[in-house]
């Protein structure tokens, strides 16, 4: 078939679709306003996308309903009360995901069955899938990660004290910054998953996963015509351009992924990879888990994690130029703990509830993911009076439920702002504070389809807050408006600003290098 009839096809399916659309919202009339979801953000300022969020989620309550580009009914819970109640006790209805054909056909998958375990249903195959995962990534490995974090830690100091030597003035942005947070974690995952620890910002590899994550991100981000017309998946792709371009992704990850499961496989030392190949001669039933599928489970941890921690750390920058006083107790409190002769670690925990309070706000008060990922309505149901129809998208607003005013109490600081101690409780016996754990942290998702690496990335982010906290002073040197900031796929990331990071003493400086000198095989 010639490329002038594809193109005919192609236009010929956009005007049903757009026909479609227009009859609807005609006959429809007035509806809910619009919700600022998957880029549907034109109610707010083009670089603030979600200073209006507050206000939708004050103005609908609980629950907000809405059209998803006007034709897809999805409902919004704002608070943790309806998000408890329907996705942990009535969980049972509410651990599916809506059908995202697009990235189905990008993983040869059915409906229902893509090889992305984020967007799969919670079926047979999925709670194989998370027994498999959760003995790599959850407590049972924590001797194995926690030591590798520390090195990886380590590493980041260096390349920022590294970065600070070469700038007379100590100023950097947050996109200077950023590549290495990003080789931070990208290290962790593939040293923890593959046995492959990614030394440098320049190596192949870690630009093969960033480039390949930072695609499927975009394409989740911005859903195709397969998705509002399903019927178009069944498409040969002799007359499919989108067949064929899901084709071609399927094709880039499934050569990737199978490179690092056989790296892992053949390299020396323990991974997940190993252990997990080990798991699934004991765990599965017949037939068994081919590797192909095993090797898009073991990249769960490249989509779930490469991009989310970086990000959600440079928030702590923002938080800090805003939040001045904070930073000078984080400092008090580590020198009285760790002093400066060793740096911070695991260790040392019990005692710095206060860095664990500083990554916990960041996670409320900047949830990279702020929509959270959507679930599926597997029946009618009724909440307080409020109808969901069976099939119907369901999102938590992770962004509305960190500021709910029921839970969180807006005397310690304003909501809209980065304050830590909210979640730290004082012991009268010791006064020592220890860390709040009956408040809700709405980024790792809730019920059945919470997140597996919660763990892996609270210690990580902690070990890396920590150290950071102890060797660096921040300044700001320029306004910075913690509102403004970047949409990159379905997260946000602040907008690029200039900060002085500067080593808070010759000490920092020589204890940093010290224990870099000292450590193994680096």
């Amino acid at each position: 078939m010639s490329d002038t009839t594809h193109i005919i096809i192609t236009l010929l399916l956009a005007i049903v679709t757009a026909a479609y659309v227009f009859l609807r919202r005609e006959n429809e009339g007035p509806g809910p306003r619009k919700f600022p979801i998957f880029g549907d953000l034109h109610y707010s300022p083009v670089d603030k996308p979600l200073i209006n969020w507050d206000a939708w989620a004050k103005q609908n309550g609980p629950i907000a309903t809405a059209k998803l580009f006007g034709i897809v009914p999805i409902i919004i819970l704002n608070t943790s009360e309806v998000v408890t109640e329907l996705f942990n006790k009535r969980s049972q209805w509410y651990s599916n995901r809506p059908r995202s054909v697009r990235m189905e056909m990008m993983t040869g998958a059915g409906p229902g069955k893509s090889k992305f375990t984020l967007l799969h249903d919670y079926d047979a195959d999925l709670q194989l899938y998370h027994r498999i995962l959760s003995p790599t990534i959850g407590a049972p490995s924590t001797p194995r990660y926690k030591p590798l974090m520390e090195l990886e830690s380590l590493q980041l100091l260096v390349d920022l004290v590294a970065l600070a030597e070469r700038n007379e003035d100590h100023i950097t942005s947050i996109s200077t910054v950023y590549p290495l947070f990003e080789r931070t974690q990208g290290s962790i995952i593939m040293s923890l998953h593959y046995g492959m620890r990614i030394p440098t910002c320049e190596e192949t590899i870690i630009h093969q996963v960033v480039n390949m994550q930072a695609k499927l991100s975009h394409l989740l981000a911005h859903p195709g015509l397969p998705d509002s017309l399903p019927a178009l998946r069944h498409l040969p792709a002799l007359v499919s351009p989108w067949q064929r371009h899901a084709n071609n992704i399927y094709n880039e990850q499934t050569k990737l992924y199978m490179k690092l499961m056989n790296h892992g496989r053949q390299c020396e030392g323990w991974n997940a990879t190993k252990q997990i190949t080990e798991a699934t001669e004991k765990q599965a039933q017949d037939p068994q888990i081919s590797d192909l599928d095993l090797s898009f489970v073991l990249a769960t941890s490249i989509q779930g994690g490469m991009d989310t921690s970086p990000r959600q750390i440079l928030w702590l920058f923002a938080g800090l130029v805003q939040n001045r006083a904070f930073l000078k107790k984080a400092h008090t409190v580590l020198d009285d703990v760790v002093g400066h002769d060793r740096l911070p670690g695991f260790p040392d925990r019990p005692k710095l509830s206060l860095i664990d309070a500083a990554v916990h706000e960041l996670l409320r008060w900047r949830p990279v993911a702020p929509g959270s990922v959507p679930r599926r309505a597997d029946r009618d149901d009724d909440y307080k009076g409020i109808k969901i129809g069976k099939g119907t998208m369901i999102m938590a607003n992770a962004w509305a439920i960190g500021r709910d005013e029921a839970v969180f109490d807006p005397s310690l600081g304003s909501l809209d702002d980065y304050v830590p101690e909210r979640w730290l409780i004082h012991d009268g016996n010791n006064g020592q504070p220890k860390l709040r754990r009956d408040l809700p942290l709405a980024a790792f998702g809730q019920g059945r389809r919470s997140c597996l690496g919660k763990k892996v990335a609270l210690d990580g982010m902690f070990i890396q807050v920590a150290r950071l906290l102890w060797a660096f002073d921040i300044e700001p040197v320029e306004e910075v408006d913690s509102w403004k900031m970047d949409v990159v796929g379905l997260m946000i990331m602040p907008n690029d600003f200039r900060f002085k990071l500067k080593p808070r003493s010759i000490w920092a400086e020589a204890t940093i290098k010290q224990e870099w000198n000292k450590a193994d095989g680096h």
